[in-house]
């Protein structure tokens, strides 16, 4: 081996003289600067970029444009303004074109007629000068007889005029005439020439009288007639008188109609001389009457039929129908305190109920 050291050998020793270098410190990798724009919407799809929801500035409107604007909602105000004026205006005349005219006259609404009449309006005929109501009077009517009878429907012939009454001038008497104790069956005018009892002395009597308001047309007052008239319609006529005889009848009227359905209307009104009397000849009336027109009678109902106070009433039917089942005739005995009511309804093709049955509530709301 030779003493020559090689270039290694001589810079070991060198590098062994040396300390060693420290080991460097740890430090964590630096964060990007910054992802960029696409990575950072990919990583979430609803963020919204930086500036991307700003929206440029528009211009101010010119004056034109704002003078459009208020045209075009003015003519809108105008617009649904006439719709509505035209609604309403539609719901007027609507309404009016409903409830003016009757119901019956409105197409659609139209129904059948019950066989009801049409009355004037009812009025009560005045009081002598001194004289009550029926109900502060012991029952006794001091109008005039005639007057409280039921004037005839416009369906025969009547009018729509509510009556005119003359004004009574004097006072009934209290007692009954000679002629009309004695004989019940002479008629008023051919016993006395003065008014019935009962009737007042204004009232112009079958030979003539003082001058009085003209009735309407339809609305007349009707004619005296002798008491035992109403006895020729009875199978047993003597019974009739003989019971008019006892309780002194003191005067009569009626009235009759015929309507345009055929039914015929007789309605008679007779006066006593008290209550008493008239329900003795109302209840033989009642129990034993028996008209010769209406054979086979029988009682009939009047269950619903408005109660009328102060007049007690009694019904009777035929027993002989006509067509869709209807009787062919009716019968009312109506009793008011002094006053004795018989009304008779008869017709062959048949009386329509609600026709009987509104002649006989009105005539008794006359009498009440």
């Amino acid at each position: 081996m030779t003493d020559h050291a090689t270039p290694h050998d001589s810079a070991a020793p060198a590098g062994a003289d040396a300390p060693p270098a420290p080991p460097a410190p740890f430090a964590p990798p630096a964060a990007p600067a910054g992802p960029p724009a696409e990575a950072a919407l990919g990583a979430d799809p609803w963020a919204v970029a930086p500036g991307a929801g700003t929206l440029p500035s528009l211009p101010p409107p010119s004056p034109e444009e704002l003078a459009a604007r208020r045209t075009r909602r003015r003519n809108a105000a105008l617009r649904w303004g006439a719709a509505a004026l035209v609604c309403v205006l539609a719901g007027t005349g609507a309404a009016l074109a409903v409830t003016t005219p009757e119901r019956t006259d409105i197409p659609g609404l139209a129904t059948r007629g019950d066989g009801r009449y049409t009355f004037p309006a009812l009025a009560l005929p005045p009081l002598p000068s001194g004289q009550a109501a029926p109900g502060e009077n012991k029952s006794r009517h001091a109008a005039d007889l005639r007057y409280l009878l039921l004037p005839a429907p416009k369906e025969a012939g009547g009018s729509s005029v509510p009556a005119v009454f003359p004004t009574p001038t004097a006072t009934p008497t209290a007692t009954p005439t000679a002629a009309s104790t004695a004989a019940p069956t002479a008629s008023p005018a051919a016993s006395s020439p003065a008014a019935p009892d009962g009737a007042p002395a204004s009232a112009p009597a079958a030979t003539g009288g003082s001058a009085a308001p003209t009735p309407a047309a339809g609305t007349a007052p009707a004619d005296w007639v002798a008491c035992d008239a109403m006895a020729a319609e009875q199978k047993e006529p003597a019974k009739l008188r003989a019971l008019l005889l006892r309780d002194v009848c003191r005067a009569a009227t009626v009235r009759e109609w015929t309507a345009s359905d055929g039914t015929r209307t007789q309605i008679r009104l007779l006066r006593f001389g008290s209550s008493v009397e008239a329900w003795d000849v109302f209840a033989d009336l009642r129990g034993d009457g028996e008209p010769k027109d209406l054979p086979g009678l029988r009682p009939a109902s009047v269950i619903g039929w408005d109660s009328v106070s102060g007049v007690d009433l009694a019904t009777r039917e035929s027993t002989t129908l006509a067509g869709e089942g209807r009787t062919t005739g009716y019968l009312a005995y109506l009793s008011a305190g002094d006053i004795v009511g018989v009304i008779t309804m008869t017709n062959a093709r048949g009386v329509q109920p609600p026709a009987f049955r509104q002649v006989v509530t009105l005539q008794s709301d006359l009498l009440a």
